[in-house]
């Protein structure tokens, strides 16, 4: 029993013991180079200094609108592995989108460090450019020199409908108008054939009539009989007694 004991009670103290700092089995993880950011509130004054690099980045870099000038406010993060004349080409790693300039800048604010910002943007297409409003992350660091630049994009989810063209609207419209039409005619059908099956059917009262057993009519005979055997009883009767009244009268007067 000893010989059990002893092995687990080494054990048990060797695991419950905070270990070295630089193993990561320990509870203390300590990563050479690494840092807790610290946070930081996400203050109005913050809030103008990101704003209009977010802006330009998304007009610039994700809608393709001068891109070679998105270069500038990306972090060097981002922009690893790409020269300078494949970004103002197109060839960088930000997913496209025709965004339309209306709340760019804004967003919801996931974290804020003393130099990064992580926000999820909503972002609404273009008219007829076939997309659909989109969510996406994004992450702005500040450099050292104190400017923010972007260093991470991602489209996120899209949502909603596709914006389409006008020529694209109203056929879908004309098409939802001829379905429409469509399926009032249906029901209009639909409703003539139950009338129609409701007419012909025979009404619950005369089949109830048509299905009922007719009455025989000889049930008429019985009091018929009653009656006249109460009437032609007693005349027989009554007949039969002055029949044999006179033939005994007649008889009477031949012997005589």
């Amino acid at each position: 029993m000893v010989g059990i004991l002893v092995p687990l009670i080494v054990l048990g103290i060797h695991f419950s013991q905070p270990g070295n700092p630089e193993n990561a089995t320990g509870p203390n993880i300590n990563v050479p180079g690494y840092t807790q950011p610290k946070k930081a509130p996400f203050t109005a004054q913050r809030r103008r200094e990101i704003a209009p690099v977010l802006r330009q980045f998304i007009l610039t870099a994700v809608d393709r609108q001068n891109v070679g000038t998105s270069w500038d406010i990306s972090a060097p993060s981002l922009r690893e592995g790409f020269s300078r004349k494949q970004w103002n080409s197109g060839d960088l790693p930000v997913v496209p989108y025709p965004a339309l300039d209306r709340g760019l800048g804004q967003g919801y604010v996931e974290y804020s460090y003393t130099d990064s910002v992580g926000m999820e943007v909503y972002l609404f297409p273009k008219p007829g450019s076939g997309y659909s409003q989109l969510t996406a992350d994004v992450e702005l660091v500040k450099g050292k020199d104190g400017k923010w630049l972007v260093d991470y994009w991602m489209p996120k989810k899209f949502h909603g409908p596709p914006a389409l063209s006008a020529s694209a609207r109203a056929k879908a419209k004309a098409q939802a108008a001829k379905q429409e039409a469509a399926a009032k005619r249906s029901r209009k059908a639909t409703r003539q054939t139950a009338k129609a099956q409701a007419a012909s059917a025979p009404h619950p009262q005369s089949d109830q009539q048509f299905n009922q057993p007719q009455q025989s009519k000889l049930w008429w005979f019985v009091p018929i009989g009653i009656v006249a055997a109460f009437v032609l009883i007693p005349l027989g009767m009554a007949g039969r007694g002055w029949y044999r009244n006179r033939r005994e009268a007649r008889q009477y007067a031949t012997r005589s």
